[in-house]
């Protein structure tokens, strides 16, 4: 009788682990259990459903060659900074299968680490009818699943081993044995040099101040197919150290963008295809050498408040092809409407392409030009073809846009007032004021600026936020946080709602020291009953 196994791994040194008999898990599970310290998984291990695997803090969950967790009941695993919980292989030699959740209750991993599985593949041979062998890592049918502060690295395919192709995670509402609505959230994660980050089938997701860098293979960090309710969310994420592919590539897919900064790609940052209509605001996007933002297959896109620059082509709009199998994309050109965007150092900023295939529906690209500071100006927009339109609006300016430090990317604009310094969480004044600061659409929104904000919003990628550069206008007042003209029991309240906040980049913070406070309310005061300049 086997009474204990001992695996020895190395790393720099020989470690020896002592595993008891009742960590060595490969039956199903019968009754609701607790894994702590070190587990090995072997073969296919099933959490039925109505049964609760939970995964304490600091555990190591070694996972022997091919081996699968199948979740139809419920997984929590919330490790912390300090203890977290390790997904990862039995030896160098052993590459572990997959962690699959089916129409399982709500499940959760806060601070695990997903490494060596054997994750490689195409999302393409998901596009035809039928059923599908899922290949990433983690995979999720009509089930629910939050990350927090998990690590995906080291994922593999096999098929291919000179590089770390291993696609991360699968979101799949259309399974055809298991359909039904799958989501999940995922909250400062990080994908460090792997495939694809996350796939997702008519599924919403949440993807939230996420760090993707050093993506290897043909899979983009995120790829989006099919529309979902609500619609998927994209924000506040950093695309670093580029290697391949598109950054973020939403197809059917009328997902929100938002508040992203791209760093660079080999092709392009977001990809916005076929019949949807996304909304892209408030990103940086730079040195991607296809394009920053392509707008293909009868896409019908809202492009406002970007930073575009170093990239060829600041936006295209044409027509990929691929209408027939495995992709079956809509014939057409794209269509955008693009406001209080920054088109900078492209050599071409937005080209528009008719589409060559005779049975589309409008064989045209189309784009609207309102509040933009493009250089180069109109004659910067190349149209090819005969049905493709340009609507150059109100507005637009070619004067240089002033930022902070463009060669250490820092896309902020320079301003008299002060400007947001992310580096040491202050505002800076400068010597000059960009020409964009209070020169977007007079009716966007502008009402997240700090004052002085001059009750217009920005253009460029920090326009209409808290970071947006200060204006040199004196309209408001600094203490009116509702922007109703007047400094009253209002404003006082919402005041109370931050009491001894410690936010930077808050309206209530009236000295801007970094925290809500006293001096604040003595500020307040001092406007009470004030009103606000025009």
């Amino acid at each position: 009788m086997k009474l204990f196994d001992v695996k020895v791994v190395l790393i720099s040194l020989l470690v020896l682990i002592y595993i008891p008999p009742a960590n060595l898990i490969a039956a199903d599970l019968t009754q609701d259990t607790t894994w702590s310290g070190t587990a090995v998984v072997e073969g296919t291990v099933v959490v039925p459903a109505g049964i609760v695997l939970t995964i304490e803090p600091g555990t190591v969950v070694m996972m022997k060659d091919a081996a699968s967790l199948k979740v139809y009941g419920q997984l929590i695993a919330d490790g912390n900074e300090a203890q977290p919980i390790r997904f990862t292989h039995y030896g160098d030699t052993t590459r572990w299968r997959q962690i699959m959740f089916v129409e399982a209750a709500d499940s959760r991993f806060a601070h695990c680490t997903f490494e060596y599985s054997n994750c490689g593949g195409e999302h393409q041979e998901y596009y035809t009818p039928g059923p599908r062998n899922y290949h990433e890592a983690v995979t999720i049918l009509a089930s629910h699943v939050d990350f927090e502060g998990c690590i995906f690295q080291n994922l593999y395919d096999l098929t291919n081993t000179a590089t770390q192709e291993g696609d991360a995670i699968a979101v799949i509402s259309d399974d055809q044995d298991h359909p039904g609505n799958a989501s999940a959230t995922f909250r400062s994660c990080k994908f460090l040099g792997i495939g694809q980050g996350i796939h997702t089938r008519f599924s919403y997701v949440l993807v939230e101040s996420c760090y993707f860098q050093g993506k290897h293979g043909d899979n983009d960090d995120i790829d989006l197919w099919g529309e979902s309710t609500p619609p998927v969310m994209i924000r506040n994420n950093l695309f670093d150290l580029p290697e391949h592919d598109d950054r973020i590539n939403p197809t059917r897919c009328s997902a929100i963008i938002t508040g992203n900064i791209i760093m660079g790609s080999d092709d392009h940052g977001l990809v916005l295809r076929d019949k949807c209509s996304p909304i892209v605001t408030n990103n940086i996007i730079r040195n991607c050498s296809s394009g920053g933002i392509a707008v293909e297959n009868s896409c019908t896109a809202l492009i406002v408040n970007n930073t575009i620059v170093n990239c060829p082509k600041g936006i295209k709009c044409f027509d990929l092809g691929r209408s027939g199998s495995p992709y079956y994309l809509t014939p057409g050109s794209g269509t955008a409407t693009v406001t209080n965007c920054i088109i900078w150092d492209c050599t071409r900023s937005v080209t528009l392409d008719d589409s060559s295939n005779t049975q589309a529906k409008d064989r045209g690209a189309h784009i609207t030009i309102n509040y933009c500071d493009i250089k180069g100006g109109r004659n910067s927009v190349l149209v090819t073809g005969t049905y493709s339109t340009v609507t150059w609006g109100e507005g637009n300016i070619d004067i240089d846009p002033q930022f902070v430090a463009a060669a250490s990317t820092n896309y902020h604009l320079k301003s008299q007032a002060g400007h947001w310094d992310p580096t040491s969480g202050k505002w800076v004044k400068d010597n000059v004021t960009s020409p964009c600061i209070d020169a977007g659409d007079p009716n966007s929104d502008w009402t997240a600026e700090l004052w002085p904000h001059g009750k217009r919003i920005n253009m460029g990628g920090y326009g209409g936020t808290p970071q947006a550069s200060m204006s040199l206008s004196a309209a408001g007042n600094i203490a009116d946080f509702n922007h109703d003209d007047a400094v009253n029991l209002n404003d006082l309240s919402m005041l109370a709602d931050m009491w001894l906040a410690e936010a930077v980049l808050v309206a209530q913070d009236i000295n801007r020291d970094g925290s809500v406070d006293s001096i604040d309310f003595a500020l307040l005061a001092g406007h009470w009953l004030d009103i606000s300049n025009p």
